[in-house]
C-alpha cells in the first residue's frame, strides 16, 4: 500500500462493515421485539433468524476489534492515521489539485485556480489530534469490548463460558455508537483533507448511517409481514 487513497478505502470498508453490522443487528432486534407481526413472521423461521442475528453480532465485534487493534502489523484506525502521518506529503496542494482534476476527467475547470488558492495542506499535528481522540476511547474498548471479541467471539475461552451474560451486561449501546461515530468522523476529516483541502474536526459531520440502515431493515421486515 503506497497511496493514501488506498489506505482510506481500506479504512472506509472496515468502518462500513462494523457500522452496518451493528445497526442492522440493533434494528432487526428492535423491530422484531416491538412489532408482533414481524416477530411472528421471524419465529416461523427461527433458526435462520438466529443465525443472521448472531452473524451480525459476530461481524461487528470482530471488525471493531480490528479497528481498535494496536498490533503494529495490523491495519486499524491507529495504522491508518500512522500511514497518513508517514505520507503527509500526499495531502499537499499538488496532490489535491491532481485529485480535483481526476474528478473532472482530467479537465482543468475554470474554478480550479481560485479553489486551490484557498486549500489547507494537512500537517502531522492534524493526524496526531485524531489519534488523541481515538486514544480517549481505546481504554474503554479494551476493558469491556475486547474480552468479548477475544474470549467469546473469536475464541471460546472455557473460563469465560459461565459468565457470558455478565460480560455482555457491561456493554452499552450508546458507548458502542460513540465508537462508530468516532470512526466515521475520522473518515470524513481525512477525506476532506485529502480531496478538498479543508480542515475539519471530530464532531463537525452529521452521520446518517443508522437512519439508512433502519430504513433498509424496516423495508425488509415489511416484506416479512406481507
Amino acid at each position: 500500500m503506497e497511496k493514501v487513497e488506498e489506505a482510506l478505502k481500506l479504512y472506509r470498508d472496515e468502518v462500513a462493515t462494523a457500522t452496518w453490522a451493528f445497526y442492522a443487528w440493533k434494528h432487526l432486534n428492535n423491530i422484531g421485539s416491538n412489532d408482533r407481526a414481524v416477530r411472528n413472521g421471524l419465529n416461523r423461521n427461527a433458526a435462520t433468524w438466529n443465525v443472521i442475528t448472531h452473524s451480525l453480532q459476530t461481524t461487528f465485534f470482530i471488525t471493531i476489534g480490528r479497528l481498535f487493534d494496536i498490533d503494529g502489523d495490523a491495519f486499524s484506525v491507529h495504522a491508518f492515521l500512522r500511514f497518513c502521518i508517514e505520507n503527509v506529503d500526499q495531502f499537499d496542494s499538488r496532490h489535491i489539485r491532481e485529485r480535483k482534476m481526476t474528478d473532472q476527467n482530467g479537465i482543468e475547470a475554470d474554478w480550479l485556480e481560485s479553489y486551490m488558492g484557498r486549500v489547507y495542506e494537512a500537517k502531522v499535528p492534524d493526524f496526531q489530534r485524531l489519534r488523541g481522540e481515538v486514544t480517549k476511547h481505546q481504554k474503554r474498548y479494551e476493558e469491556i469490548y475486547r474480552p468479548i471479541r477475544n474470549k467469546v467471539m473469536a475464541h471460546k475461552e472455557i473460563a469465560s463460558l459461565s459468565n457470558v451474560t455478565e460480560i455482555f451486561g457491561r456493554t452499552n449501546i450508546g458507548e458502542i455508537q460513540s465508537f462508530l461515530a468516532l470512526f466515521g468522523q475520522v473518515e470524513n476529516v481525512v477525506f476532506d483533507l485529502m480531496h478538498n483541502g479543508k480542515l475539519r474536526k471530530i464532531g463537525d459531520y452529521e452521520l446518517h448511517e443508522e437512519q439508512r440502515m433502519e430504513q433498509d431493515v424496516t423495508s425488509l421486515l415489511d416484506r416479512i409481514k406481507a
